[in-house]
C-alpha cells in the first residue's frame, strides 16, 4: 500500500517486515514441497524424512511472529471500528492512540516473555525431545526476531501516535485510524499494480 501521505513510521519498518513476511512465504512454499514428498514417500516406500512435522510446528510459531509487524504495517490487524466512524474527530484520536499504547504493551511483554525461553532454552542448553534433536534456541531465536521487531514497531507507532495528539489529531487519525472503504481498495489496487509490474 502506498498511502498520499505515507506513515513515517511505516515506512521506516515496512521494508524489513516485508522481507521477512516474504521470506516466510518462500519458507511456506518449501515446507509445502517437504511435506507432499513425506507423504510420497511414507505411501509408497514405507520411509519418513523425520521431523517434518516438527518443523510445520516451529513454522506455525516463526511465520506468525514475522507476519505481526508487516501486518502492522499495512493496518491489516482486525480493529472493531462500527462505533468509531460516528464519534468526533478529536474522542477518535484519542482512542486511536490508546489502541496503539494497548497493542504496543502487550507487544512489548510478548517480547519479554518471549526472550526468557529463548535465554532459558540457551542457559540450559534445551534440545527438542524428537528424532531431530533440534536446539530449541535456533526456532525460538527465529521466533524473536519476529516479537521483537513487532514490538519495535508497534511501540514506535504508539510513541508516534501519542505525540500526535498533542500536535496534530488529524493525521493522527490518518495514520491510526481504521482503513476506509476507498483506503482499502486503493491498497488492493495498489498491490494489484505491483504485481503486474506498474507503478500504482
Amino acid at each position: 500500500m502506498i498511502p498520499k501521505d505515507p506513515n513515517p513510521v511505516s515506512r521506516f519498518f515496512g521494508p524489513p517486515a516485508r522481507f521477512l513476511a516474504i521470506l516466510s512465504g518462500w519458507w511456506l512454499i518449501a515446507l509445502s514441497f517437504l511435506t507432499v514428498a513425506e507423504i510420497l514417500l511414507r505411501k509408497f516406500f514405507s520411509i519418513s524424512l523425520q521431523g517434518v512435522d516438527e518443523i510445520g510446528g516451529y513454522t506455525t510459531a516463526i511465520v506468525s511472529a514475522f507476519g505481526f509487524a508487516c501486518a502492522l504495517t499495512v493496518k491489516a490487524h482486525t480493529r472493531v471500528d462500527f462505533l468509531l466512524g460516528r464519534m468526533p474527530a478529536a474522542l477518535r484520536a484519542v482512542l486511536n492512540a490508546l489502541s496503539y499504547g494497548l497493542l504496543a504493551a502487550m507487544a512489548v511483554y510478548g517480547a519479554w516473555r518471549g526472550w526468557s525461553v529463548l535465554e532459558e532454552s540457551i542457559e540450559f542448553q534445551a534440545h527438542a525431545n524428537s528424532p531431530l534433536q533440534t536446539p530449541l534456541w535456533l526456532p525460538q531465536g527465529a521466533w524473536m526476531i519476529g516479537l521483537a521487531l513487532f514490538a519495535l514497531c508497534a511501540g514506535a507507532m504508539a510513541a508516534h501516535a501519542f505525540w500526535l495528539l498533542l500536535s496534530d489529531r488529524a493525521k493522527l487519525n490518518l495514520f491510526y485510524g481504521p482503513l476506509t472503504l476507498d483506503e482499502e481498495i486503493e491498497a488492493e489496487m495498489g498491490t494489484i499494480l505491483e504485481r503486474e509490474g506498474k507503478q500504482p
